[in-house]
This record gives structure tokens, sequence and C-alpha cells, in this order.
């Protein structure tokens, strides 16, 4: 009988982990689809008045693109960011993307330093996809 219950808990234990490669491996692709349609993004941002200055994939078990591009903040003023929102309301991730970076200058205005000339965005796209805008350069990364 002790035979029969360690059977039925490795069998159990078989098919809990056959499950989680499969979610493992549905995640995974989801998150590549994602990485395909931020790739297809990006040359639209380069357009918008954005270089950019590093690109790279990160592969473990939740894959990574990791992307930085620099523009002049004098290009982005409110009004023009307002435009470009206009022009992409239908489009997602590029509303995402200009809403940071209407929302990083607003607030960066609000502490009163000095604008800096360079505006740098780290995106992260991966599981949970992560926009960084920065008013200079970061000393830290």
């Amino acid at each position: 009988m002790l035979k029969n219950i360690l059977k039925s808990l490795q069998d159990a234990g078989d098919l809990v982990m056959d499950k989680a490669s499969e979610i493992n491996d549905a995640a995974k692709d989801k998150v590549m689809s994602v990485i395909d349609e931020w790739v297809e993004i990006l040359p639209k941002l380069m357009t918008l008045g954005f270089e950019m200055t590093s690109f790279g994939i990160s592969m473990s078990i939740s894959p990574c693109m990791l992307a930085e591009l620099k523009g002049n903040t004098a290009d982005f003023s409110e009004e023009k960011i307002k435009n470009l929102l206009e022009i992409f309301k239908n489009d997602k991730s590029i509303k995402l993307f200009l809403n940071v970076l209407k929302t990083t200058l607003a607030l960066h205005k609000k502490t009163n330093a000095t604008m800096m000339d360079e505006i740098i965005v780290r995106l992260e796209v991966k599981l949970s996809p992560e926009i960084k805008v920065f008013i200079g350069r970061p000393e830290l990364t």
C-alpha cells in the first residue's frame, strides 16, 4: 500500500512539473511576442527624435529586451508631446512611452532643478514592461 501511495505522489509530482513547464513555455512565448512588438516600435520612436544608443536581449527564464534611447530635452515640449499623443492615440505602446516622457518632464519641472539638455530613456521589455526616463545622464545604473 505504501508503494501505491508513493507511486501516486510521484505521478502527481510529474504532472505538476509538466504543467509548470507548459505554463513557463507559454509565458516565454508571450514575452517574446511583446518583445517583437517593441522591436517594431523602436524605429517609430527614432523618427520622433530619439537616437538608440544601445540595444540588447537577455535570455533567461523570463527573456528581456533592453534599449536605451537619447533625445534632446528641447525637442519635447508639452505641446509637441500633446500633438504626438493625438497622432498615436490608437497605439497603446507609443502612448505609454509618451505619457511616461510627459510625466517625467512635468515632475522634473516641479522640482525647479535646472533642465538638462538630454533625455535618456531606458526601455526594459519583459513579462512586466518597464520604461525609465531620465533628464540628464544618471550616475547609477
